[in-house]
């Protein structure tokens, strides 16, 4: 196993490697100022005791105590933490979203559309370790059955991210596909130590899947996570946890991060697969028959006239597509063929 390169992420910070450790031991005034640090750890560093208090719902002594319990005295030994870490960082989607506020109308465009997928990637590809991609990867490709989760919009996720793994795995199946999470719980029950359950949940996090995760674990499988921030409750759950961050000026939140990530994952495991290039073209020729291939002039021609009795050639189109459809083969031609009324 290769020696792990150096951590360059900001979750990597020693401030924010302890907010991570302790955030679910907190009280919940302190769990929610913890919370919004670890999910805005830009827009934090940047605010007073009494801003943070506020976008928090909490007060400045629930701030202060935050700080008490991370041994940096006060909240200005926090901030100076926090800045002295994130002072190279800058956040385009923050500024795009300080941008459109002072816009006549908010209008928001396919540039500033394209402008804030390009921050949430950037933003995936310094938050995510490269050896935790390959613990992914190696998790997936070892697993006897790797069972798929995500409730609400993280559904489609699920199931994309199973369609595409299958031809790959030994098997992929997305388990909250159909029936709500009561059938979800019951295609999880047989689960073993040899599987892998990925578990997708962006904010609000839902219950159930947290639930069938904390199941998944018991039951000794290994728990894979992509899910937004450290400050994601199925940080504590799973073995390994990719980050996909959602934030967006205008939705609730972007999608963008988790399709990249699930594709590359799917990559990475194709890639592991020495039968991959094989597999691919047999999955190929097997839907070849179901798709559209434009073929040339010349071949369509012979193509057409193959199927026509000698000196049916120039019927008109119409009149050739009622012919190919309704004449069986062993007919003669009838002596005038009338135009298609259908």
């Amino acid at each position: 196993m290769p020696s792990p390169s150096k951590d360059t992420t900001v979750y990597a910070a020693p401030v924010m490697r302890k907010l991570t450790e302790i955030v679910s031991e907190l009280p919940p005034s302190l769990r929610k100022v913890a919370d919004f640090i670890l999910r805005h750890p830009l827009k934090a560093a940047t605010l007073t005791i009494e801003e943070m208090a506020h976008e928090t719902l909490t007060s400045p002594a629930a701030v202060n105590r935050l700080a008490k319990a991370l041994n940096l005295g006060g909240y200005s030994g926090m901030k100076a933490e926090l800045v002295a870490t994130l002072q190279q960082m800058v956040s385009p989607v923050d500024k795009l979203r300080n941008e459109l506020a002072h816009r006549p109308g908010g209008a928001f465009g396919l540039h500033e559309q394209l402008q804030s997928a390009s921050s949430n990637l950037a933003t995936a590809a310094s938050n995510n370790h490269a050896d935790t991609f390959e613990a992914f990867v190696t998790g997936l490709t070892k697993a006897r059955k790797i069972y798929i989760l995500g409730f609400g919009n993280s559904v489609y996720f699920a199931g994309l991210a199973a369609s595409t793994l299958m031809p790959f795995c030994a098997d992929a199946t997305a388990i909250s596909m159909e029936g709500g999470n009561e059938n979800a719980a019951y295609r999880l029950a047989a689960i073993t130590d040899q599987d892998v359950l990925l578990a997708i949940s962006l904010p609000r996090y839902s219950l159930d899947t947290l639930q069938l995760a904390r199941f998944a674990n018991e039951r000794g499988a290994s728990v894979l996570a992509i899910t937004d921030s450290p400050a994601s409750p199925l940080t504590g759950i799973a073995e390994h946890t990719l980050f996909a961050p959602c934030d967006h000026p205008v939705l609730t939140s972007s999608n963008i991060a988790v399709l990249a990530l699930i594709e590359g994952l799917v990559a990475g495991v194709m890639a592991r697969n020495k039968e991959a290039v094989k597999l691919a073209t047999e999955l190929t020729e097997s839907v070849m028959s179901y798709l559209h291939i434009p073929a040339r002039k010349s071949e369509r021609r012979k193509s057409n006239a193959r199927f026509l009795p000698v000196g049916c050639e120039n019927i008109h189109p119409i009149e050739r597509v009622h012919f190919s459809l309704y004449t069986p083969a062993h007919e003669t031609l009838p002596a005038v063929l009338p135009h298609s009324r259908d």
